[in-house]
């Protein structure tokens, strides 16, 4: 793949041409753009809005952030972690599998408000990723 198709800026390709009447429409529109170029979407923050305030919502890429590592509760609500780096793909010295991880910190991101008069407007902030687009969708919603 080359460097031009892998950084590719989608942002005009997840820009619309209007505003949609609901948090759920807009999401749904992204989430349904986001499929045809081969990406999944998913809410990284999300408000619902109050008495004076708005709602919004930000949606990015699945491969944005970092491997987190896994945490096991131990005694009183505490966490240890076991990991703190991404796993390989190879095995381990038990002979178990390793599987990888798909973060990249992809700085895909779109931002999603209620305006005033009850419209929601869609931002993109950030339309480039920094991978391949998936070769296919299977076992993602």
């Amino acid at each position: 793949m080359s460097v031009s198709t892998l950084f590719q800026d989608y942002k005009e390709t997840f820009t619309p041409c209007r505003t949609f009447p609901s948090r759920e429409a807009a999401i749904s529109w992204l989430q349904m753009i986001g499929r045809e170029n081969m990406f999944v979407l998913v809410t990284k923050h999300s408000d619902a809005g109050g008495i004076k305030r708005r709602g919004r919502v930000k949606l990015a890429c699945e491969r944005s952030g970092t491997y987190r590592g896994m945490s096991q509760r131990v005694g009183k609500g505490k966490a240890v972690k076991i990991s703190s780096k991404p796993r390989n793909e190879e095995e381990d010295e038990n002979g178990r599998n390793q599987t990888g991880t798909k973060k990249c910190g992809c700085p895909f991101l779109i931002n999603i408000k209620e305006n005033v008069d009850s419209l929601w407007y869609v931002t993109v902030i950030c339309g480039r990723h920094n991978h391949e687009p998936g070769k296919n969708l299977d076992g993602h919603s």
